[in-house]
């Protein structure tokens, strides 16, 4: 019942306000069951563009990681959120970006000279990891994303640190708990952790894109899976949660709609009238 009144608003003629829609991406548009984007959704967001609606990808991925990953390679976006919100660009440049902040980098620094955890550090244009154990080879496989390669963590003390990855929640939390001026959250069944600024966040790159294109929060749509798409989807006036996804993030959603390997972001649109079924 709540999907069909949502479905009824739109199709007498919410539809037509939706100028931006944004997307996450694992588990939203790239399966982690097949490694690849579903056909329906490389259609479906190649006629939102020729509509004219703003096709925006927000990930927790790192625009490294983005130029590596060929899934994607059939897809055009208008602009980027990436790292959770941290650094946010599209064609003419960085919207915004949120870098931890240097305290909170020299203590994790000190930290790891006594103990031994992995963490993943994401820098401007490049990201390594300290050390790797079954849990980092695990994580990573599971989003059909290489190993991170070993770097030098001293770095972290001089050049801007957008994202840091913890891998092992119950070894990482009583030192993060302690630290200021940080957002953390979960992916990969808790096995890893996302850590930004706190002024950053799925949500933070959703304002900035509106107030850069002039969009108010009604005209927004996004879609995600995940509960670091939560910020997102409340940032939004329609928010669609994929069948895949959390059943928590299902809970506050407006429209819940099918598996991704079931079309779900095709069915989606098609639903609530943003594309005609026609086409």
């Amino acid at each position: 019942q709540r999907q069909m009144c949502i479905r009824d608003s739109f199709l007498t003629g919410k539809a037509a306000m939706i100028k931006a829609i944004f997307f996450d991406c694992d588990g939203t548009l790239l399966s982690h069951t097949t490694n690849r984007v579903p056909p329906s959704t490389i259609r479906s967001l190649r006629r939102l563009r020729e509509q004219g609606i703003k096709v925006i990808l927000s990930t927790g991925r790192h625009r490294s990681e983005l130029k590596g990953l060929v899934q994607l390679k059939d897809l055009s976006f208008d602009g980027y959120i990436t790292v959770n919100g941290a650094c946010c660009y599209h064609e003419d440049g960085i919207l915004l970006a949120s870098t931890i902040p240097l305290e909170v980098l020299r203590r994790i620094h000190a930290w790891l000279k006594t103990h031994t955890l992995p963490i993943q550090f994401f820098l401007e244009e490049e990201n390594f990891i300290n050390t790797v154990n079954e849990t980092v080879i695990r994580s990573q496989a599971m989003i059909h994303t290489p190993v991170p390669p070993l770097g030098n963590v001293d770095r972290i003390l001089s050049e801007p640190v957008y994202l840091m990855v913890p891998f092992g929640i119950r070894d990482a939390m009583p030192l993060l708990a302690q630290l200021p001026g940080i957002a953390i959250t979960t992916w990969n069944a808790h096995d890893a952790l996302d850590v930004v600024n706190e002024a950053a966040g799925k949500d933070a790159g959703v304002r900035a894109f509106a107030d850069y294109y002039g969009f108010q929060k009604e005209e927004l749509m996004a879609f995600g899976d995940a509960m670091n798409d939560r910020s997102m989807l409340e940032a939004v006036g329609t928010s669609v949660v994929m069948g895949n996804g959390t059943e928590e993030l299902k809970q506050m959603a407006d429209y819940v709609t099918d598996d991704i390997d079931a079309d779900g972001v095709e069915h989606a649109l098609i639903q609530l009238g943003v594309l005609s079924a026609d086409d």
